[in-house]
């Protein structure tokens, strides 16, 4: 804008004079516009024209982010109000003059900005309060113990980032990879049929509840509406997330059985064809890191799918990444718009960012569209398990050696292998058997047609009360009905 435009105009008058506020012409060519042709507003004009004065005319750069290592914060129980107190009690003690709270909230901004009040948070790293714990009590300790306390410490956070430059490092190749091959999205695509490495991440959300309404009545805070899962698997490189929406009647279980179903689903209708996979996801032991996971892949790469497999977890405390950033604009568009079903909260994903896109597991009705299959007892037999998985961080499969995981702790370690499968003549060939859907109780149906059905909102009387919250009586009449014509024709 600055290069098209003059900042300032001088005054028209004879005798100029400084001008106590800043007159701002718009040109293009040295004709004179209006400022709405720039499409830019007060605060972004401000931000121009101070950047000029300190500057001159040097093109503005995005400053990153960072951590600033300056701030200083107080316990979240103490707040400004709460220092003010005890500093009005001292002064009053002393005798000393009292300035008003918004005199004292004034002085404290403009002298300590660096010292703020801690926010409340959620899902931190136990080992890094459990340190940090530790060190605060050393004051008074001797200068070997505080040192052996911070190399403690030290040593955590350093494994921390050495992940975290793991993960940003593989989702930079994803990115280079995706605009060198000109992908912009999923597409159903053939085994092997790309020369080419891509990552992913995988990961659940925090399910929701069906209907929802952003103006929200009172008593149905008290009560248990539809339960709504999601299981998210993010291509960083495209970037695109696809969302499992996991309906409460198709919901058979969060363990191992589901993640290893959803990511084959996902293999099979969204992958890229690539030939080598890195993935990253929460170190959870019923979910992720388990021995079924393991078998899962080695089998993968066995039958010829992919050439190899790196499985690596996120440090435990550490965990945010793509998944959580797409989880996030999703609930923020669940909680504008009135979702009354599952069709409406898929449409709400794929509205809600251009990087999110819905696959329903299955419909309120009962049809399966994405099948949970038994895949412990499919590999059970076969299969050897891997001791101490836990401990372990990350995981490697390869075709040169068919049945072996290669696994270490931290990235400087040594691999060690081991044999998953010991006969790769014994392994299944065919798909394992599928598990039905549970789908609603007589009970969970009466309570979600007796107190939800009346909260479901309908404008267009599309029936949404009829497939979310349907009469069981009705429906066990129909079950019956059918059940003597089948004896019937018998």
């Amino acid at each position: 804008m600055c290069i098209y435009g003059e900042e300032t105009e001088c005054s028209k008058r004879k005798s100029q004079k400084d001008r106590e506020w800043q007159r701002t012409g718009y040109y293009v060519e040295k004709r004179p516009i209006c400022r709405k042709t720039f499409i830019v507003g007060n605060h972004h004009l401000d931000a121009l024209i101070n950047h000029y004065k300190k500057n001159g005319l040097v093109p503005r750069s995005k400053k990153s982010s960072f951590k600033r290592s300056d701030i200083l914060l107080l316990p979240s129980a103490h707040t400004k109000t709460h220092v003010y107190q005890i500093y009005k009690t001292v002064a009053e003690e002393k005798g000393d003059r009292v300035v008003s709270a918004t005199t004292f909230r004034n002085i404290w901004n403009s002298l300590m900005p660096n010292i703020r009040t801690c926010r409340p948070m959620t899902d931190l790293c136990f080992r890094c309060q459990s340190n940090m714990t530790i060190i605060f009590k050393s004051t008074n300790l001797g200068e070997e113990v505080k040192g052996a306390r911070l190399k403690q410490q030290e040593n955590h956070l350093t494994q921390v980032h050495e992940e975290r430059a793991l993960y940003q490092a593989k989702t930079q190749d994803a990115k280079l990879t995706c605009q060198r091959e000109g992908i912009f999205g999923f597409e159903r695509s053939a085994p092997y049929s790309r020369l080419m490495s891509m990552h992913y991440s995988f990961d659940y959300a925090q399910q929701v509840h069906l209907p929802s309404n952003p103006m929200q009545p009172g008593p149905i805070y008290f009560l248990v509406p539809r339960k709504c899962g999601l299981f998210g698997v993010c291509c960083k490189g495209i970037p695109k997330q696809v969302n499992f929406l996991i309906d409460e009647a198709h919901c058979i279980t969060k363990g191992s059985n589901a993640v290893v179903s959803y990511l084959d689903y996902f293999f099979e209708h969204f992958g890229l064809g690539e030939t080598h996979v890195h993935l990253h996801c929460d170190n959870c032991t019923g979910q992720n890191n388990n021995k079924f996971v393991l078998w899962y892949f080695a089998w993968r790469v066995v039958m010829g799918f992919l050439k190899s497999i790196e499985l690596d977890f996120m440090p435990t405390g550490h965990t945010k990444f793509s998944c959580d950033q797409c989880f996030g604009l999703v609930k923020q568009a669940f909680k504008r718009h009135v979702v009354s079903t599952l069709d409406c909260m898929a449409s709400v994903v794929d509205r809600s960012a251009s990087c999110n896109q819905a696959q329903l597991v299955g419909t309120a009705d009962g049809r399966t569209i994405v099948p949970v299959c038994q895949c412990q007892k499919h590999f059970e037999k076969v299969a050897k398990p891997l001791n101490g998985i836990k401990s372990q961080q990350h995981f490697r499969f390869d075709s040169k050696h068919p049945g072996t995981v290669f696994y270490r702790h931290r990235l400087s370690d040594r691999e060690c292998s081991f044999q998953l499968f010991p006969n790769l003549n014994k392994l299944p060939c065919c798909n394992p058997p599928v598990i039905p859907p549970p789908g609603l109780s007589y009970q969970r149906k009466e309570y979600l047609f007796k107190q939800i059905r009346q909260f479901i909102v309908d404008p267009n009387e599309a029936g949404f009360a009829d497939i979310m919250c349907p009469d069981p009586r009705s429906q066990q009449q129909k079950r019956s009905h059918s059940d003597i014509e089948s004896e019937d024709e018998d």
